[in-house]
């Protein structure tokens, strides 16, 4: 593979204000509308204490709070994004972390909602065990992700997306499933992948093109050609700490 070199200030893709453009600033495939549908889905309490992983500008902690009652906090490693969250949910508790090493005490919360972020982690098994740690027994972990559709890990890309790190979706549910989780929910949602990519074709002519928006011509191009052969998915699942949901 020929190697691709940026600027090492060159911030992570979800930072950029290209994506947030494209994307309507949920910034993943599926958008908000997934969210109501996995939270529709759970039927979680009002007053339930949720924490977004990676909560971005906050379109998500909207949604919990706003629409479903629930007590909302969020957890962003960007500063930027962390402001924009609290602009948008003034009554969110947020914080500064990673999803490797959460801020927070054992069984804090009662709902964990992390999309599109556990494939931003340097190490998806201390993600999932952090996540696991400040849930409380018999409550509900809410993942959606890219996934890798041949069993191997994608590509490595010049610039820090979620497509950098996808790992099998049964490496995920494996994982999940030994640690003593139930799985009441696990869906394929390729369909919203193909859906974001027909959006970025339509508005900027070619992925080639959209990858031009953050690097040079000659590095879009090979980071387009690396990703024209990465059979990658989405998934959306929902997992149950300990197999019960009170």
């Amino acid at each position: 593979m020929v190697a691709v070199s940026l600027p090492a200030a060159l911030p992570p893709l979800y930072e950029q204000p290209e994506l947030t453009w494209l994307t309507g600033g949920a910034l993943r495939p599926g958008g908000v509308t997934l969210t109501r549908e996995l939270l529709s889905c759970c039927r979680p309490a009002p007053g339930a204490r949720v924490l977004d992983v990676g909560c971005g500008p906050g379109h998500s902690l909207a949604v919990l709070a706003d629409e479903f009652g629930l007590e909302v906090s969020g957890v962003d490693p960007s500063a930027a994004m962390l402001a924009r969250a609290a602009r948008r949910v003034p009554q969110a508790t947020l914080a500064r972390g990673r999803v490797e090493g959460l801020p927070y005490a054992a069984s804090s919360f009662d709902i964990l909602l992390c999309e599109c972020v556990l494939s931003l982690g340097e190490d998806e098994q201390r993600s999932l065990a952090e996540m696991d740690r400040v849930l409380q027994p018999g409550g509900l972990l809410i993942l959606t992700d890219i996934y890798s559709r041949d069993g191997g890990r994608a590509p490595q890309l010049a610039v820090t997306t979620c497509l950098s790190r996808a790992l099998p979706l049964n490496a995920i549910t494996d994982t999940l499933t030994r640690t003593g989780y139930s799985l009441p929910l696990v869906r394929d949602r390729s369909d919203l992948l193909k859906q974001l990519a027909g959006q970025i074709i339509f508005s900027c002519g070619s992925l080639e093109q959209f990858w031009a928006l953050f690097m040079d011509p000659d590095n879009a191009r090979r980071t387009a050609c690396t990703l024209a052969g990465a059979r990658l998915g989405y998934y959306a699942l929902v997992a149950v700490k300990g197999g019960h949901h009170g």
